[in-house]
């Protein structure tokens, strides 16, 4: 038999639910900087005359410093640019329109060799150059080849959304791989990816590392090219 849960009783307090145990710590430091720097300034501009005013000044700057920190803990990165200008992006993109076109190409040609096949043995029907036994047999050869061209059709298509996949995944890893090595020098919190119409609507501009970043990558794209 399960245990059934009592209410709080008076002057009992419920359990903190995980969502409440999980407050965001940074939000309390940033709170707690905000509200001693109040504080600070109340204390040097309205305090007591003989306060030592060197020190309030030392105190006040050092705050104000640690909440600028902890505001600035924060980057992002222009994804649109970063694939419109990555050189490694730029050369995956180049490959696999060159596949695309390829592919497309090589099903253009079957497409239009059957096409011709189709037509001339509508011709030899309509001449009556072939019997009705060769018709049906080339008939049946003309709906297989369709049904080969449907297939690899498709086929293409699948090859051209794996590769597509693939180049994004390895995109992304060589990024991703980066962002952390580079991390390690500026130490965010957070490196947030920025694109238009995406989940973040405004982006202070004075957080946008992409340049830097874009720069760097293509630094080590050079050196192992």
């Amino acid at each position: 038999m399960t245990e059934e849960k009592k209410a709080p009783g008076k002057g009992e307090t419920a359990e903190a639910t995980p969502r409440q145990k999980g407050v965001n710590k940074g939000m309390i430091i940033n709170i707690v900087l905000f509200a001693g720097l109040i504080a600070l300034y109340a204390l040097h501009f309205l305090g007591d005359p003989g306060r030592d005013a060197v020190a309030d000044e030392r105190q006040i700057q050092d705050v104000e410093r640690k909440i600028d920190d902890a505001f600035n803990a924060i980057a992002y990165v222009n994804s649109d640019l970063l694939m419109e200008d990555y050189m490694l992006a730029i050369q995956m993109m180049a490959d696999f329109e060159a596949e695309q076109r390829r592919l497309e190409n090589d099903l253009d040609r079957r497409q239009r060799n059957f096409q011709l096949e189709v037509e001339r043995f509508q011709r030899n029907i309509q001449e009556g150059i072939i019997s009705m036994e060769q018709a049906q047999i080339k008939e049946q050869e003309l709906m297989q080849q369709q049904q080969d061209l449907m297939q690899l059709s498709e086929s293409y298509r699948e090859r051209l959304s794996r590769k597509e996949f693939e180049m994004n995944t390895e995109l992304l890893e060589k990024i991703s791989d980066f962002l952390e090595r580079y991390n390690q020098e500026k130490d965010y919190d957070f490196i947030l990816g920025y694109a238009r119409g995406g989940g973040i609507l405004y982006a202070r501009e004075a957080h946008d590392i992409t340049s830097e970043v874009l720069r760097r990558l293509n630094e080590e794209y050079d050196a192992a090219n």
